[in-house]
């Protein structure tokens, strides 16, 4: 049995806001704000439905169980489900099964990749103040041939690049070639996707996924009123961090002791979906308790939602997080794909001409799973708002007693987030901010 680095899955996103060129003082201008319809748009099929609400619903499963208490989490499940779904297409028997129930794949390995390569294409776009790329890569073993149909799928369905690699006799080579495929398609967020030691003279076949996105935001911050603030962790202790300021139209609504709010990006397509627990220490209550229903509830909610005046504040986050996911994806209901009984022969048979005798098979020996996010009130022009924010933040003072008051949506203390495709519905990005990060 030789050892398939099979599912290497690398996410990363660098969120950052548009420029400030210009906003107006005036309150009543600030209230017509609303957001747009997404200008990409795509047409979901019932497959294409089907996997994200599959997708969505294993977002929440992997969330709970590679959660700690205390820590920050940036996860994109939508990678990895991408990445083992390619794994899965190559299984048969009980290992297609048990990959099948943990990843809540809604079909059988051969009819998955052809439904979710529609969902795979519309992963990326390139369109004024935003790009959204997704890119598949295999590299095998030189000699060790794919079956033909495998190979036929990830060609039309994955649109995967294939390479070939000597991890017999070069396997730091092999690693490097990786490494340097993965920071081309992330943009240089992820600079060593595999450490040394993952890439050995056993891999036969890595398989990989990229997902990068990069927006403005279409309402953005001003930089000039950014300050540091309090955070109250989950203990109850409290530290300062950076917080970003800003008065407009968002999506914003408080039920069942959480707040919620969806923030756009420019075009529309994606936004970032933050879920504030009104105390600290009510976040892993609250995680526990989300469950695929409840989050297509709150999602439905959402986009029923009309925008609302709202006071914003949100911390800058800078995160980045590393797992190899393959001993939860065990812990999770799917030990034999990384057993020597896996079986893989849908994928490539061996022994090929030139093995050794005793490799019979594949299995997964990792799935490395890296991603970065990021998001903040950066550009170049953010001067000209001073005095326009810091009015929209006070202004509550000097309104008369016919205006509503705004909603108010502080984010000081623990939350969950998710970056989502509205186009799809499909959470790209998932995470947790519990702590500031220490420098």
């Amino acid at each position: 049995m030789r050892r398939i680095l099979l599912a290497a899955t690398i996410t990363s996103v660098y969120l950052h806001s548009a420029p400030v060129l210009a906003q107006e003082s005036d309150f009543e201008s600030l209230v017509a704000e609303a957001s747009i319809e997404p200008t990409i748009s795509v047409s979901l099929n019932p497959d294409m439905r089907a996997l994200v609400e599959s997708a969505n619903a294993f977002s929440l499963d992997l969330m709970r169980e590679v959660r700690a208490r205390d820590e920050n989490l940036i996860i994109s499940p939508a990678s990895v489900s991408t990445a083992v779904g390619f794994a899965y297409r190559g299984a048969v028997g009980d290992t297609a099964s048990q990959l099948k129930s943990v990843m809540r794949y809604p079909f059988d390995p051969e009819q998955y990749l052809k439904a979710s390569g529609a969902l795979i294409t519309t992963m990326s776009f390139s369109a004024q103040g935003r790009e959204f790329r997704s890119a598949n890569a295999i590299w095998l073993q030189e000699g060790m041939p794919l079956n033909q149909g495998y190979e036929q799928d990830m060609n039309a369905y994955a649109k995967a690049s294939l390479g070939h690699a000597d991890f017999k006799a070069g396997a730091e080579v092999a690693r490097q070639l990786v490494n340097r495929w993965a920071m081309a398609a992330t943009s240089g967020n992820v600079e060593e996707l595999l450490k040394a030691g993952i890439v050995t003279t056993g891999t036969r076949a890595v398989l990989v996924n990229a997902v990068w996105f990069k927006a403005e935001w279409l309402h953005p911050f001003s930089k000039e009123v950014t300050r540091s603030g309090p955070f109250t962790a989950i203990d109850g202790s409290i530290t300062s961090t950076a917080q970003m300021h800003r008065r407009g139209q968002f999506v914003a609504f408080q039920r069942d002791g959480v707040g919620v709010i969806q923030l756009p990006y420019k075009g529309g397509e994606v936004a970032l979906v933050v879920f504030l627990p009104d105390k600290a220490g009510a976040l892993p209550k609250f995680e526990r308790t989300l469950i695929p229903k409840g989050l297509s509830r709150w999602l439905a909610d959402i986009d029923k939602t009309a925008p609302r005046d709202t006071v914003l504040t949100l911390p800058k986050l800078k995160l980045r997080w590393r797992s190899d996911l393959a001993e939860s994806l065990k812990r999770m209901g799917a030990p034999l794909a990384f057993s020597d009984s896996a079986d893989f022969s849908a994928m490539a048979r061996l022994p090929y001409p030139g093995s050794a005798p005793y490799e019979i098979g594949l299995k997964i020996e990792h799935v490395i799973h890296e991603t970065t996010f990021e998001v903040d009130e950066a550009g170049s022009e953010a001067s000209a708002a001073t005095a326009v924010v810091e009015d929209i933040i006070v202004v509550n003072r000097h309104r008369g007693p016919h205006r509503p008051p705004p909603f108010t949506f502080k984010a000081d203390k623990p939350f969950l987030f998710a970056l989502r495709d509205l186009r799809t519905g499909l959470l790209l990005f998932v995470g947790r901010y519990v702590r500031p990060e220490q420098n």
